[in-house]
């Protein structure tokens, strides 16, 4: 009796780990083009073209800026910032992943040419990036897993049935917003430098988007179809209920079960 008793604590914390909570955010733009089957966004000017994808469960931006002219730009991270209701976070004190193809001048004050491909990793803090002409650099950005969180669990939500992966539907409790009564707005704001035959021009940019849908569910994130493809607006924070009955629970457990083994003894 005394060892079966031992794994009832090991047991409940098992099941409470099982238990989690998923909350999710898709995002909308209002001034950039939304990609129809990725949901990926992106924006282009006569400078540069940016990319945007929210995807993933690290609550994290992926960002590509690529340069679209024959002279460098250069990125002013410490000067680029993404503003969330109002609040500027800055792009700089990230690290960055640098890859790109070169096939033009890497500097409008020389006259080399260098063909061929690059790669790398650029540690910040830095207050400038180099973006070689017609290359690009991308990197993930920040972390809005909180956000997502708290945006979702103080929404005003209704029940709706939505169609999963595996063929079923599944329950959420979900809010819609509009542009205008959203409650998580999202900029970003580049600030960057051309350098052309020794004159440096400044220009800046700016991105916006908003929390077009707010919802809670028990169903595995797998089972969402946004999620399972990947798709560029979403974003999401899985929370495991009774994470820290799994470790106390099992501590317990195995105390049970080593006091249990003692007690088992015969001298």
């Amino acid at each position: 009796m005394k060892m079966y008793k031992s794994f009832i604590p090991l047991c409940t914390a098992l099941f409470l780990s099982a238990c989690s909570s998923n909350y999710l955010m898709t995002v909308n733009t209002t001034n950039t083009i939304k990609e129809k089957d990725q949901g990926t966004f992106f924006y282009t000017n006569d400078t540069l073209a940016v990319q945007y994808s929210f995807a993933g469960k690290d609550g994290k931006v992926y960002v590509k800026v690529e340069n679209k002219l024959d002279y460098p730009i250069m990125w002013n991270l410490k000067n680029s910032a993404l503003v969330i209701n109002g609040k500027a976070l800055s792009y700089a004190n990230n690290q960055i992943d640098l890859k790109g193809k070169v096939n033009q001048n890497v500097s409008a004050f020389s006259e080399d040419i260098i063909h061929g491909y690059f790669n790398g990793t650029a540690t910040l803090p830095k207050d400038m990036l180099l973006i070689p002409p017609h290359a690009f650099v991308d990197g993930r950005f920040f972390d809005l897993r909180d956000d997502v969180k708290k945006s979702v669990s103080q929404a005003k939500k209704e029940k709706v049935v939505r169609y999963g992966m595996n063929g079923g539907t599944y329950n959420v409790q979900q809010a819609k917003f509009n542009i205008q009564d959203s409650p998580y707005i999202l900029s970003s704001f580049l600030s960057y430098s051309v350098l052309n035959n020794g004159e440096v021009t400044f220009r800046t940019t700016e991105q916006k988007f908003y929390a077009e849908t707010l919802f809670q569910t028990g169903t595995s994130l797998n089972n969402v179809l946004e999620y399972y493809t990947k798709q560029g607006d979403l974003m999401a924070y899985k929370k495991v209920k009774g994470e820290n009955a799994l470790l106390l629970g099992g501590v317990v457990a195995l105390g049970a079960a080593a006091g249990a083994l003692d007690n088992s003894r015969t001298d």
